[in-house]
């Protein structure tokens, strides 16, 4: 084969080497436009709060979806979202993340500023009502700046409503041991530490012998001091 023969073969093969890498890197291209996270999907969500989902898991879209870990796309839809208790998410390959959450239960409506905000039953603020929500019957007052206080009390609910015998419609914070409770069906107000729930059995015993021998209504018990309880009638009246 002469000379100018073997360059021509060369060439030849030189262009179907480029032609065939020029293909192959025109469907890698392809292939890692197609792989790439291209819309988000929400269930379980609407309104501010599906807003709040979709915009923590914007962050992935354009984004590969083989580097796209669905477990990092949880930690900060569950980090960033206050209402969220729970995610399950999923990133498929032709793009889709998929997210279906679980709203946390408002248990209070924490009533210290213009606008009430929402908390769940550990303390923690969820946000403002949402539409369609109804709102918690139990009113915590004062309680914004001290979340510990708040989760504490919650905890202690159940049994400072079981020593007193009836739900708690109000708490009033008074110091970080003091707390004004108001009970379902009554006015009068009960001066407690949350942390020792049995003392309210006991002021609910002095409050029923108070109303079996005085006709004069009560206006507060304090039942703080351990084995005392101390009564002030309604209206200014005296108390014992």
């Amino acid at each position: 084969m002469s000379a100018p023969i073997r360059r021509r073969s060369a060439l030849r093969r030189w262009a179907a080497y480029v032609a065939l890498a020029g293909a192959a890197a025109a469907l890698t291209a392809s292939i890692a436009a197609a792989l790439q996270v291209r819309r988000v999907v929400v269930e379980g969500a609407a309104g501010a709060v599906l807003d709040q989902v979709q915009e923590v898991l914007a962050a992935a879209v354009g984004s590969p979806t083989l580097g796209v870990r669905a477990e990092e796309l949880r930690a900060a839809v569950l980090q960033q979202v206050a209402w969220v208790e729970d995610a399950a998410v999923s990133v498929s390959l032709d793009g889709v993340v998929h997210c279906t959450v679980t709203l946390r239960q408002p248990a209070a409506v924490l009533a210290d500023g213009t606008r009430p905000l929402l908390i769940d039953g550990t303390g923690r603020i969820l946000g403002e009502p949402l539409p369609g929500v109804p709102l918690p019957t139990l009113q915590l007052v004062a309680f914004g700046a001290y979340p510990e206080e708040r989760a504490a009390l919650l905890a202690a609910l159940p049994a400072i409503e079981a020593a007193w015998g009836g739900p708690v419609r109000s708490v009033e914070r008074l110091g970080p041991r003091d707390v004004a409770i108001s009970f379902v069906g009554t006015s009068l107000q009960v001066v407690a530490d949350p942390s020792r729930p049995a003392d309210l059995a006991a002021g609910r015993a002095v409050l029923a012998a108070w109303e079996r021998h005085f006709p004069a209504a009560v206006g507060r018990l304090d039942v703080r001091v351990p084995g005392r309880v101390a009564v002030q009638a309604a209206l200014g009246e005296g108390g014992a």
